[in-house]
C-alpha cells in the first residue's frame, strides 16, 4: 500500500535540495561574474598601465659618459690628460654570500693573487648592499687582462670595465694650481642632481673645481631593449654626448719650474703675472703635493699628505694670510702725496725709533742708529721705519683703509680658481667687531710699516704691485688664456686716478733704486747692464719685538731660537723698467732674509721670462 508521509518526506528534502542548488548556482554565477568583470578590466580598462609597466621591465636607459676636456698651456704643452684603466666590477645581485665569495677567491686564483690581497678584495664587498657594483681590482695589468678573459664566463657577475681617470703629466708642478678629482659628496649636490652620478668623480680643488661643468660637458644617452636575463637585444636610440671641452693656461713651464725649484720644498708662495692684461706666468706653493694619488692613477696615501705638518694641501698663493710689512710702504707712501701731507722733498729725522707726540713706547725701526735725514725716496729705498711711523699718524685710519682697498687689499682679487681667501684690512670698525676694542693711534703706527692686523694673500698683493707696474689699473687675475678657441678677456676692477701722474713714475724710480741704489735693501741684485727691475723688501714679523732694555739684534736672537717665530721673508717687484711685463711676488714663511732669500728669486724669474720672449 502506498505510504503518503514517505512521499511528502521525499519531495520535502528534493525542495531543500533544489533551494540549495540554487543558491550554489547564484554563488557560482557571482563568483564568474566577479572574475570576468576583473578579467575585462585588466584587459580593457588597464590594458594601457600594465603594457607601460612590460614596456619599462624591456626598455632601459643606459647612460653614455663623455672624457673629461684636457688641460694644456696656451704653447699646447699638456698638463693634465685622462688616461685608461681596466678595473673588474662586481655587480652585486641576488647570488648567495658563500658563491660570491667562494668565486671572487677563485678569481683571486686566478690571478695568481696572495691570500691577504684576495682578504682585502672581499672586505670590499658588502652583502647588505645589493643591485650595486663594486671595484674589485683597479689598473689590470696585461697578464691579469689575459688571464681573467680566458675564464671569464666563470663569473658571469664580474666584468672588466674601462675607466678614465685624470693624470697629471708634471705630478705636483702645477698642483696647487690644477687641483684633484674625488667622488661626489653632500657638497657636490647640485652636480649629482645633474646626472653626475653616472660618472661619481668631481673637480675637488683648483682648476678643476672652478671649470667643472666646463670640463666635465654633458653626459649622453642609449635607450635599449633587453631581455629577461638582462641582455641587449637591440638599441632603440641613442643621445651622444658633448664632446670635451679643452682649456688652456696661460703659465709659462721653465718659470713655473723655476720658482718651484727655488723654494725647494721651504714654506711659501710665489706668483708672477702679466701685469698688463692679468694673465698668471707662474703660481706655486710651497710644500706642494702629487694630485696623481689623489686622481688614483699613482700609488700612495691621502692620509701620507695629509698627516704632513707643513701643509701640502694648503694653497698658500690664494689663502696664504701674510702682513705686507714693507712692501705696503709705497701705496702709503703715495696716500702721502695724494693726500698733500708729504712731498717728495718732505723730511723726518730717523733715530732709530719713533714715540707718538715724543713720549711713551717706543716704536723701533729695523735699523738700530736709525737712517737720519729721511725724505720720501730715501724712506722707500732703505725703508725706514720710523718715516712711515710719522707719515701714517697724520693719516686717519679710514682713509689708509679706504685708499688700500682700491688697490685690491683685502678684497678677493676674482682670479678664477676655486678657494680665494680674504686678507684683513682694519679699520675702527673692524677692530671693534673682532677684537672688541677701540682703534689706537698705536695701530695706525703698525698699519703705516704693513703690520699688525693688516693680511694680505701673495696673490692680492701681486694684484696692487701690478697697478703700480702699470700705473693704476687693478685688473682681475686669471689663469686661463683660452677655452678651445675662444680667448678670455682682461678685466679692470678699479682705476687708482692720482691728481699727479708723474708720481707714479716717481715711486717707480725710488723702487728701481731699492736694487740700485748703494744703500737701497735689495742692492744685491744689480748687475751693470742688467734687465732693469723696480721691487720693495719687506721683512713680516711673526713677534713683535718689545723690550726697551734689549738691542733689537739681541732680542730677535732670543726669538729666532724659535724657527717658527722668525721673520717671513717678502719681495716684491717688477720688470723690465719702463715697460713692465712681469709682476713677481716672494713670500718665504721664516725666511728672515727678504734681500738675500726672496728677492734673488724674483730676478731669476724676471730675467729668465724676458730674455725666453726675445
Amino acid at each position: 500500500m502506498f505510504d503518503s508521509s514517505e512521499f511528502s518526506k521525499e519531495a520535502e528534502s528534493k525542495k531543500v535540495l533544489k533551494n540549495r542548488s540554487s543558491i550554489l548556482l547564484i554563488i557560482l554565477l557571482l563568483i564568474g561574474f566577479i572574475s570576468l568583470s576583473q578579467i575585462f578590466k585588466l584587459t580593457i580598462f588597464d590594458q594601457e598601465r600594465y603594457l607601460t609597466g612590460s614596456e619599462e621591465n624591456r626598455i632601459t636607459i643606459i647612460p653614455i659618459n663623455n672624457s673629461r676636456g684636457l688641460i694644456k698651456l696656451s704653447t699646447g704643452e699638456l698638463v693634465v690628460e685622462n688616461v685608461v684603466f681596466q678595473n673588474l666590477i662586481l655587480e652585486l645581485g641576488d647570488e648567495k654570500e658563500l658563491f660570491i665569495i667562494s668565486s671572487v677567491k677563485d678569481l683571486g686564483k686566478t690571478l695568481e693573487l696572495d691570500t691577504e690581497q684576495i682578504q682585502n678584495i672581499i672586505k670590499k664587498i658588502d652583502f647588505n648592499k645589493r643591485y650595486r657594483k663594486v671595484t674589485l681590482l683597479e689598473n689590470l695589468s696585461n697578464k691579469h687582462i689575459e688571464k681573467y678573459l680566458l675564464d671569464e664566463k666563470k663569473w658571469p657577475f664580474i666584468s672588466l670595465q674601462a675607466e678614465l681617470r685624470r693624470f697629471l703629466i708634471d705630478g705636483p708642478l702645477f698642483s696647487h694650481l690644477v687641483g684633484y678629482l674625488g667622488y661626489a659628496d653632500s657638497e657636490d649636490e647640485e652636480i649629482k642632481n645633474k646626472g653626475f652620478e653616472t660618472n661619481p668623480w668631481v673637480g675637488k680643488t683648483g682648476l678643476e673645481k672652478e671649470y667643472e661643468e666646463i670640463l666635465r660637458g654633458s653626459f649622453g644617452f642609449k635607450t635599449v631593449e633587453v631581455d629577461v636575463h638582462g641582455e641587449v637585444i637591440r638599441e632603440i636610440s641613442r643621445i651622444k654626448p658633448s664632446e670635451a671641452n679643452t682649456i688652456y693656461l696661460s703659465l709659462d713651464r721653465n718659470l713655473q719650474m723655476l720658482a718651484r725649484e727655488e723654494l725647494n720644498g721651504r714654506r711659501g708662495a710665489i706668483v708672477a703675472l702679466d701685469p698688463n692684461n692679468g694673465l698668471i706666468k707662474a703660481f706655486v706653493s710651497s710644500p706642494d703635493f702629487d694630485p696623481n694619488i689623489l686622481n688614483r692613477t699613482e700609488k700612495g696615501r691621502f692620509e701620507d699628505i695629509a698627516k704632513n705638518d707643513q701643509g701640502p694641501f694648503f694653497n698658500r698663493v690664494i689663502s696664504g694670510k701674510y702682513p705686507p710689512a714693507s712692501t705696503l710702504k709705497p701705496f702709503i707712501g703715495l696716500l702721502g702725496l695724494q693726500e698733500g701731507i708729504i712731498e717728495w722733498p718732505t723730511t723726518v729725522e730717523d733715530p732709530g725709533f719713533f714715540q707718538v707726540n715724543g713720549e711713551g713706547r717706543k716704536y723701533r725701526g729695523w735699523k738700530e742708529d736709525g737712517h737720519g735725514t729721511v725724505n720720501l725716496k730715501k724712506a722707500i729705498v732703505e725703508s725706514s721705519d720710523v718715516y712711515f711711523y710719522e707719515l701714517s699718524t697724520q693719516i686717519s685710519v679710514d682713509k689708509i683703509s679706504s685708499f688700500l682697498e682700491s688697490f685690491g687689499f683685502a678684497s678677493i682679487s676674482g682670479i678664477d680658481m676655486f678657494g680665494e681667501g680674504f686678507g684683513v684690512l682694519p679699520d675702527r670698525k673692524w677692530k671693534l667687531g673682532n677684537i672688541g676694542e677701540t682703534w689706537f693711534v698705536g695701530d695706525t703706527v703698525n698699519l703705516g710699516i704693513g703690520q699688525g692686523y693688516i693680511t694680505t694673500t701673495p696673490i692680492q698683493l701681486a694684484v696692487a704691485v701690478s697697478a703700480l707696474a702699470n700705473k693704476g689699473k687693478v685688473i682681475r687675475p686669471r689663469v686661463v688664456e683660452r677655452i678651445n678657441d675662444v680667448y678670455t678677456s682682461p678685466e679692470v676692477l678699479e682705476e687708482v686716478i692720482l691728481s699727479d701722474k708723474s708720481n707714479w713714475i716717481k715711486m717707480e724710480k725710488a723702487m728701481v733704486d731699492v736694487i740700485e741704489s748703494w744703500q737701497g735693501t735689495a742692492h744685491n741684485l744689480f748687475v751693470e747692464g742688467d734687465i732693469r727691475l723696480a721691487g720693495k723688501t719687506g721683512t713680516a714679523q711673526i713677534k713683535s719685538l718689545f723690550e726697551d732694555d734689549l738691542s733689537v739684534k739681541e732680542e730677535y736672537s732670543d726669538i729666532r731660537k724659535d724657527k717658527e717665530k722668525r721673520d717671513h721673508a717678502l719681495f716684491v717687484g717688477y720688470g723690465p723698467v719702463p715697460d713692465p711685463q712681469l709682476t713677481v711676488v716672494i713670500v718665504v714663511e721664516n725666511g728672515e732674509s727678504a734681500s738675500t732669500v726672496a728677492a734673488p728669486i724674483a730676478k731669476k724669474m724676471i730675467n729668465l721670462y724676458i730674455k725666453s720672449r726675445s
